[in-house]
């Protein structure tokens, strides 16, 4: 399958009235699996930069983040509208853009430490993690971080909030305005050439 070929060539993260969390054991389970993400995250980062490193956080993100999820809800109505070709090259564009947008996102990070504060379940395959990545000096951001079990049985994240602003659901907005204005080929074009522009920062 095209896809998962090419995630293979990247190498490619309340009170005692509240009622009981829906699956206690999944919301165990989805904060080890995002503090193990987090802490290989952290030893990434602290990598030079430069090739090797964009490939091991291009691994990291195929290994935590289904991005076939991420990128089917990111097109969202779109894509019933997109060819079978367009849907292909919409899908490369975008694992390239989030590998080249996320290591310079996460890269304000590098050297913090990251703690797993509290999950909580919305439903009984799917959890939200709270994280807090803390600054050597003391200051902290609060990360959520949404996991998912799919079909296969392994979790992955979808989707993340940093400060309650949720990274798909700004993607989606970006795209969905791109898309009206340039069309499906003109939101591919973009997001090349933004993830070059990127990676020819380094």
């Amino acid at each position: 399958m095209a896809l998962r070929a090419l995630i293979f060539t990247l190498c490619l993260a309340a009170g005692a009235a509240a009622p009981k969390p829906a699956d206690a054991s999944l919301e165990d389970e989805a904060s080890a699996f995002v503090a193990d993400r987090g802490g290989r995250l952290v030893e990434i980062l602290g990598l030079p930069h430069g090739d090797d490193r964009r490939s091991r956080f291009g691994a990291w993100l195929a290994e935590s983040f289904n991005l076939e999820v991420m990128a089917r809800l990111a097109l969202g109505p779109y894509r019933k509208l997109a060819t079978d070709a367009q849907i292909d090259a919409f899908n490369a564009a975008f694992f390239g853009y989030i590998v080249a947008t996320s290591e310079a996102r996460f890269d304000t990070f590098a050297g913090y430490d990251f703690r797993v504060a509290r999950a909580r379940s919305m439903s009984d395959a799917a959890a939200v993690v709270r994280a807090r990545i803390v600054a050597p000096e003391g200051g902290n951001q609060v990360v959520d971080f949404r996991v998912e079990r799919g079909a296969a049985g392994r979790l992955r994240i979808v989707d993340i909030a940093v400060e309650g602003l949720s990274m798909l659901k700004t993607q989606r907005d970006e795209f969905g305005a791109i898309i009206r204005r340039d069309g499906l080929d003109g939101l591919v074009e973009s997001l090349k050439v933004r993830a070059g522009e990127i990676a020819a920062g380094d």
